[in-house]
């Protein structure tokens, strides 16, 4: 969901949200020194440190994501070292990939540079893996030996902008709790980064404002619940590498 106004549609809130899901592709991609494909998936790179099955051995269940995320996980889809756990609740999803690569520092290396290049700036995160930061749009890449996992945590900002949405929807047209509800609905709008897409009458100039501003830190209670999620989903998955 996305920009301010209130009246948005079904249809115009799963577009925001796809854009939004895009840019996190193209971020990853960028991050392993990869040109985004048309609509080709990344693929796990295996090497000598560590094989296709141990990679599988480390997928999460989704009863494991589901515990973490606080909602049942309605499909797991992907295959192992690329997988998307989804619930009922827009938003409330996490994407998981692993990578064996010859060159584990390297490729962190490449996603701290690519964060930079976005707007975005490094978090580094003490005692996971031996290696873990966050970059840009809250991706968390953590490093264990060569192996590198990358976790896309929920966009709790979407969750909330629909909840809120959904009381709008709810509640009787003039009603005082209707007038409540928009103003909730406003304030949880305000901080949203993809609102900085709504400017620009260009699509193009529109996503690459969006990433521009999700990029940065958002500082908000939204993006710590995220962050916290992707920690536990990580410390989770390192007990399996």
């Amino acid at each position: 969901m996305c920009g301010t106004n209130f009246h948005v549609s079904g249809r115009r809130t799963a577009a925001c949200a796809a854009t939004f899901a895009l840019a996190l592709s193209a971020a990853a991609l960028m991050a392993c020194g990869k040109t985004p494909p048309d609509a080709a998936p990344a693929k796990v790179q295996s090497s000598r440190h560590s094989s296709d099955s141990e990679l599988g051995r480390a997928v999460l269940t989704k009863e494991e994501v589901a515990a973490i995320l606080g909602s049942p996980v309605t499909s797991a889809e992907g295959y192992p070292g690329d997988m998307e756990y989804k619930t009922a609740v827009l938003g409330l999803e996490a994407v998981i990939g692993l990578e064996s690569n010859d060159d584990g520092i390297g490729a962190t290396s490449g996603a701290r540079k690519a964060t930079a290049m976005l707007g975005g700036t490094v978090e580094d995160v003490p005692n996971l893996g031996d290696e873990a930061f966050f970059g840009a749009m809250s991706v968390l890449y953590v490093r264990k030996g060569d192996i590198v996992v990358t976790i896309t945590p929920p966009n709790m900002q979407l969750v909330a902008a629909s909840a809120a949405y959904g009381k709008v929807t709810d509640a009787k047209m003039g009603s005082a709790k209707r007038l409540k509800a928009v103003q909730e609905f406003t304030r949880v709008e305000k901080t949203d980064p993809l609102a900085a897409g709504l400017k620009s009458g260009d699509d193009m100039q529109g996503a690459l404002a969006t990433v521009a501003a999700a990029s940065k830190k958002q500082g908000t209670a939204y993006e710590t619940e995220a962050r916290s999620m992707a920690l536990a989903l990580a410390a989770k998955l390192l007990t399996k590498l």
